[in-house]
């Protein structure tokens, strides 16, 4: 009987896997110029609780065009920006927030990184933004589905 209990069990758990990891490409720049203050894409999409894996380069033909990622919570994107930026080049850029869910590198023109988290359990629209000065017309939103 344990081990009937056991291989049922055994064969239930893929109905109780993680969702699958959401894999993303984004880069900077626009088909116009490279240079543009702007995201490839303005929206993302992943499922609550789900991995997501950023592939992020900084497509910009200039350097010294510094971009990053920063994901923060909906309704903080202002709050964030102010912050980010009294934070300073020492804190690259980005401040010590609770506002702030992900964040990724400064990268200079070519550079990549690649950002891994968990989308935010709540389902919802979460902006993402580029908070290096300057630079935060670069928007988006990770929109997180059920």
């Amino acid at each position: 009987m344990r081990s009937f209990v056991l291989f049922t069990l055994i064969l239930a758990l893929p109905a109780f896997a993680a969702p699958a990891a959401t894999k993303i490409e984004l880069t900077t720049g626009s088909t116009k110029s490279k240079d543009d203050m702007v995201y490839s894409k303005d929206r993302l999409t992943a499922k609550a609780g789900s991995r997501v894996s950023i592939s992020f380069k900084n497509g910009s033909a200039s350097k010294g065009m510094i971009r990053n990622f920063v994901l923060v919570k909906p309704g903080t994107t202002q709050a964030v920006i102010d912050a980010s930026v009294a934070a300073g080049p020492e804190k690259g850029w980005v401040a010590d927030s609770s506002d702030i869910l992900v964040k990724g590198k400064l990268l200079d023109a070519g550079e990549s990184d690649t950002i891994e988290f968990t989308a935010p359990a709540t389902p919802g629209d979460y902006p993402y933004l580029c908070t290096f000065p300057g630079h935060a017309t670069m928007r988006g939103i990770l929109k997180v589905t059920k």
